[in-house]
């Protein structure tokens, strides 16, 4: 199940406008570099006419000369005579470009936020006492201590190189803008192996922690069960007893999956463990909940998402491997990744690299590119690494009881130093065999003690235990094929992720390693027909029945190679059919085992979307898969359209001939009902599906940001901008007029995006007789039917009622002329700074004489190009449509054995610097769909150089 709504972005980090000063001319200044001295060596690279050297900067440690050439996107290309040469100045030149952001997510990480921010906000406190409960920091320690040879000398080689800068910020000889006075230069204290480790922990969590989410489907599910007894007094209580099946459906709706694995088991009544009864965990965990989703919108603030896919040379025109890939995170300034590549000529054929891709500020290395032999892309895998534990404690609160014994809480001091006041010590509880307790903030931003009349829950993660997941992403970039990358990447053990790579000799390879627990069957003593039981997704017993007993083997995480079709995708789907019959607790291996892998994935439409569209081309190219990238075809509107119009066409007939259909007869008289405005409507939906092919489209002029006309080469982008427009806001009026209530009843508990979704395609969609919310009075779902009112209001009724309010809606947001509708105008996106200041480090900034609202984008919910937003409107709010969650690069890679050639796009620039070309240059291409190739192989390096920095020892 996917992770709470995030609050926007701007909330969590308008508090550092007051303290972070406009990052114009971050950067050193340019200057005219003076003739080389006698016998001063130039780089690796050497003398040559058509790369002048620029610029001269000596650092320490270096053991010999580095180049660093900036191309026309301001991406740095390290050219090195060792490996740990070029990942020290690789740390040095990401300082100088993004120190801001790193050092906010090396606090973020680490805790330590109100070190210099508790005066702007002091709620930043609790974002510290969620990560001290984590202990990124902790175990980032642990796994320093316990690397190898060759990563410690590489991650104290970036470090040392991130160090240099920030002391060049300390001593006054680099400058941060005087407007940033409230940040001292003493904040950017040296940089350590530790802290990369931290960061590169932080993307971990965010990509595989899922404790918020679970515990959010646990507190909802309680919930809504509690509020719709099968023997309530009410019947239309009753009849709704099965909403808990209709609004958390494991199975996704399209049944898309990368490959076919393990039979499925069978599904079936089962004897039901008891799951814990846990009254007011929903209050008691409040705040940690925010405190998280504050972080996580950093990040990701719909849970998460992601495209790949591979073609395999036999499906491809030019006789290569094809790769493309689109990981979808936050939107923001600066970008999440940094673009950056490196060459190593050691003397050593051993040590020589050459790579190219993007990094995460912070963390050595890269970590999705390409070298000279393969490339590769990722998206989260979603298997299920987290398991809450519901404890009992002893009267005293010191222990838990555990296999019948009590077993003393451990704690850690953690101390957390807050900003002009008192250091406060949050004596973190651990539970030695399963982690550290929930932590119960209270207001006055302390943690209260543990009390035995309150649910402790206690966490863990895989991500707890040090492992060595650097090596194998080395490995990683030393593969000469899909089989080495595989090899290497049996060592990633936390994170997982759905790795797809492609090599120079024509073979694709997906692997999805990570290190995945098994549970005891007291975790999977489901009862899919009750919707009773316990399963690892939700809060767990911790009394011993439901542990970890061990790990699933390698050779049994999901992964494949050369398929029969060609290709291979995946968009966070089900890897192998697991869930398709809605049963998360009954799957099996091969011989018979028991195996547990998550209990949902995405939705399925963007996996189904991407094979259709792969499974159509002949021969693919490069353009075809940036094109796929592209697809904005909307999921919901391609199906559920019809019966919209279905609808409409049954409530004209009822205002043509009064007594047609009845349940519309009221509906059709109310003044709100617009019969010539719904017959455009109707015209405009027909036309959406057979002209535009449900296309959501923005009808937006992208360098105007003027809506296009509706007619000429532009009528059928602007008739289905207007379609997609009227369909989105029904969507969300439907939402809210068919499940409203019942929530209303159920005191407004959360319910993911993509099952509500789900809920309304299985109630418009399925025959009624099969859903779990059927009500034999009236044939149809109880849902239909609004609590609030003693009619009984009909699925049709719904449907138009939804219409009407949609467009009355409209009417005061945009005017009554639905030819002037256009999707652009209101779905927008603006990559929001992380540290704002006056807005001027947005893109586009506030203000922007064109775009003051953000860019136009197309797209709609679960679109290919993702695109998505909220599906949560009340009906007294006037819904948005803005979304800062998308393709965080649009990477395509033609795997030519002469030399990869890589096309890509990043949301932002290289350099975090409003002043700098770099800044925004990428936005402009990734807003329109577009790309440009990337210099890999030192020719095109050279042709598209705008600059040459030679790096020597101090």
């Amino acid at each position: 199940m996917q992770e709470p709504r995030r609050p926007s972005i701007a909330r969590f980090t308008s508090l550092l406008a007051l303290t972070l000063a406009p990052l114009a001319g971050c950067s050193d200044p340019a200057t005219t570099p003076p003739p080389p001295p006698p016998g001063d060596p130039f780089g690796p690279i050497g003398a040559r006419a058509d790369l002048p050297v620029d610029e001269r900067v000596q650092i320490e440690n270096l053991a010999a000369p580095v180049d660093v050439v900036r191309d026309k996107d301001g991406r740095p290309h390290i050219y090195a005579s060792s490996f740990e040469d070029a990942v020290r100045v690789e740390g040095y030149v990401v300082a100088q470009d993004r120190h801001l952001q790193i050092e906010f997510y090396r606090r973020v990480a680490e805790g330590r936020l109100a070190e210099i921010l508790a005066d702007a906000d002091a709620s930043v406190i609790n974002n510290d006492i969620v990560f001290r409960h984590l202990g990124l920091h902790r175990v980032a320690k642990k796994q320093y201590e316990a690397l190898g040879a060759e990563e410690k000398a590489l991650v104290d080689a970036f470090a040392d190189g991130v160090t240099q800068h920030f002391r060049a910020l300390r001593e006054g000889e680099a400058a941060l803008p005087p407007a940033a006075f409230l940040v001292p230069p003493s904040a950017f204290t040296d940089f350590t192996g530790v802290d990369a480790l931290a960061i590169a922990r932080l993307q971990s969590y965010l990509l595989s922690h899922s404790a918020d989410g679970e515990l959010a489907d646990t507190v909802s599910i309680q919930t809504l069960g509690a509020a719709f007894p099968k023997d309530a007094a009410d019947p239309k209580v009753a009849a709704r007893s099965g909403i808990l099946r209709e609004l958390y459906r494991f199975a996704p709706h399209e049944p898309a999956t990368t490959t076919t694995g393990y039979p499925m088991g069978q599904s079936g009544k089962k004897d039901p463990a008891p799951s814990p009864v846990l009254p007011d965990l929903g209050a008691r965990t409040a705040r940690y909940q925010e405190a998280v989703r504050k972080v996580k919108d950093l990040f990701a603030p719909e849970g998460f998402g992601s495209n790949n896919w591979a073609v395999g040379a036999g499906r491809s025109a030019s006789g290569h491997a094809l790769l493309a890939s689109d990981p979808h995170l936050t939107l923001a300034a600066p970008a999440i990744f940094w673009p950056v590549a490196m060459e190593v000529a050691s003397e050593d054929p051993a040590e020589r690299i050459k790579i190219s891709g993007l990094a995460f500020p912070g963390i050595p290395g890269i970590i999705l590119g390409h070298n000279e032999h393969i490339a590769w892309g990722a998206t989260v895998a979603g298997y299920d690494v987290t398991d809450l534990y519901a404890e009992t404690l002893t009267p005293d609160a010191k222990a838990v009881v555990f296999e019948g014994k009590n077993v003393p809480v451990e704690t850690i001091d953690e101390v957390i130093e807050i900003q002009a006041g008192a250091p406060y010590t949050y004596k973190v509880p651990v539970v030695p065999h399963h982690g550290a307790i929930l932590p119960e903030i209270l207001p006055d931003h302390t943690v209260a003690p543990l009390d035995p009349a309150k649910p402790a829950i206690s966490v863990r993660w895989t991500g707890d235990e040090p492992t060595n997941d650097l090596k194998a992403v080395l490995g990683l970039l030393r593969s000469k094929n899909v089989d080495e990358a595989k090899a290497a990447l049996e060592g990633f053990q936390v994170g997982a992720q759905n790795w797809m790579i492609a090599d120079t000799q024509g073979d694709v390879l997906w692997t999805s390693h990570a290190k995945l627990p098994t549970r005891e069957p007291a975790a999977l003593a489901w009862d899919p027909a009750a919707f009773a039981g316990t399963l690892p997704c939700l809060v767990l017993p911790g009394d011993g029945s439901a542990e970890w007993n061990g790990s699933l083997a390698s050779g049994l995480v999901p992964w494949e190679k050369n398929p029969a079709a060609g290709f291979l995708a995946t968009a966070n789907n089900d890897p192998i059919g697991d869930s398709l019959d809605g049963d998360p607790s009954n799957g099996k291996l091969p011989d018979g085992t028991p195996m547990y892998l998550a209990c949902s994935w995405d939705i399925g439409f963007r996996e189904g979307r991407i094979q259709e569209r792969l499974a159509g081309l002949d021969k693919a190219t490069p353009e075809d898969l940036a094109k796929i990238q592209g697809d904005a075809r909307s999921a919901l509107g391609s199906r559920l359209t019809p019966a919209l119009i279905e609808a409409i066409d049954r409530a004209e007939a009822e205002r043509a001939t009064p007594g047609t259909h009845p349940d519309l007869s009221t509906l059709v008289a109310d003044p709100g009902y617009d019969g010539a405005t719904i017959q455009k409507v109707r015209a405009l939906l027909t036309a959406w599906g057979a002209e535009a092919g449900y296309e959501a489209a923005s009808g937006i002029d992208p360098d105007t940001n003027e809506p296009l006309p509706e007619s000429g080469e532009t009528a059928v982008e602007a008739r289905a901008a207007q379609a997609t427009l009227v369909f989105n806001a029904w969507m969300l009026r439907l939402v809210e007029r068919v499940i409203g209530d019942e929530l209303e009843h159920a005191g407004r508990p959360f319910v993911p995006r993509d099952q509500k979704a789900k809920t309304i395609l299985a109630i418009t969609l399925q025959t009624p007789e099969t859903l779990p919310t059927y009500d034999p009075v009236t044939k149809e779902s109880a849902l239909w039917d609004d609590m609030a009112t003693a009619e009984i209001e009909t699925k049709h009724e719904r449907i138009v009622r939804a219409l009407v309010d949609a467009l009355g809606t409209l009417a005061q947001d945009v005017g009554p002329d639905v030819s002037a509708y256009r999707w652009g105008a209101r779905h927008r996106v603006r990559f929001e700074a992380i540290l704002p200041v006056l807005g001027q480090l947005s893109i586009p900034p506030l203000g922007d004489p064109v775009f003051p609202n953000g860019f136009p984008r197309h797209g709609d919910n679960f679109s290919v190009d993702s695109s998505d937003f909220t599906l949560t409107a009340r009906l007294d709010v006037t819904p948005r449509y803005d979304y800062n969650f998308g393709p965080t690069q649009r990477l395509v890679v033609d795997l030519d054995p002469a030399g990869p050639r890589a096309w890509n796009a990043l949301p932002g620039g290289a350099v975090w610097d409003s002043q700098s070309p770099h800044f925004r240059d990428q936005a402009e291409l990734w807003r329109r769909n577009q790309t440009r190739q990337v210099p890999f192989l030192l020719p095109d390096v050279v042709a598209a150089a705008e600059s040459r920095i030679v790096v020597t020892r101090k």
